[in-house]
């Protein structure tokens, strides 16, 4: 019997696969994680033969779980749970054995725990070393696109195209030199995402694109705003700058 555990950041999604699974003999759900550290840990204990991921999560999100599972549970297979066809084509570009769309379809599922209890022993061992190269290749040349929406649509934009993302009332909007976007996480998963580039945390509700900034304009008791130019208006926004960011962006910007 195949022994799994289901990754989701959403419990409605791991109930739904864990009853579809719990309806076949030939596998067992034999524990749960709601994010990338915890799987990560519960992989470690348990030893599964196949994990089912959320491709798409807060904090850590699917693609750095896949790798640090390959440490964790250096047997086990993956299987990416997705939303949206294009991260499911995206599933099988980093090396996933299968993918399964949200939400999940009864027959989907049996079709794909069928394919790998049919796994001959040297079958599963080529699968695990495609998904270790894959991985690999991956992770050297990471992707520079966010998914937004945008008239029900998902769109993947370039993060040089980002001028400042903002959120208000729990929204988070990304404003682009093509126009303006929402983002489903937070602004804190965001800033997590995009640590590796020009677009930096300056107040607790706005990332900006430090490139783009116009203008630094002091303000009271030694505060910041930054002026940016904003797609198809010759007028600018300004941004203001959090008392605890000041330090690093003086750092950033060489200001005294």
């Amino acid at each position: 019997m195949l022994k799994a555990i289901i990754v989701d950041d959403e419990l409605p999604a791991r109930d739904e696969l864990k009853f579809l699974l719990s309806q076949l003999p030939a596998i067992t759900v034999i524990g749960e994680a709601d994010n990338g550290p915890a799987a990560v840990g519960l992989a470690a204990q348990c030893d599964p033969d196949v994990v089912f991921l959320d491709i798409q999560m807060r904090g850590m999100s699917g693609l750095d779980t896949a790798l640090a599972l390959r440490t964790a549970a250096p047997q086990a297979l993956i299987v990416f749970a997705t939303a949206y066809d294009e991260y499911a084509l995206k599933a099988f570009e980093i090396g996933a054995v299968d993918y399964l769309l949200k939400p999940f379809e009864s027959q989907r599922v049996t079709a794909t725990v069928l394919r790998l209890e049919k796994y001959h022993p040297e079958e599963w061992q080529v699968a695990t070393t495609r998904l270790d190269q894959t991985l690999a290749s991956a992770v050297q040349q990471p992707v520079h696109k966010l998914a937004v929406e945008k008239n029900g649509k998902i769109m993947l934009i370039d993060y040089d195209d980002i001028i400042y993302i903002h959120t208000l009332t729990g929204l988070v909007r990304i404003i682009t030199v093509a126009g303006e976007y929402s983002y489903s996480g937070t602004l804190t998963e965001l800033q997590e995402r995009l640590r590796d580039t020009p677009i930096l945390r300056v107040h607790r509700s706005y990332l900006v694109h430090m490139e783009k900034v116009k203008e630094v304009i002091p303000w009271f008791k030694g505060t910041y705003w930054l002026k940016l130019s904003t797609p198809g208006n010759s007028s600018y926004i300004e941004v203001p700058v959090g008392k605890g960011q000041i330090k690093k962006l003086k750092e950033i910007l060489g200001l005294k």
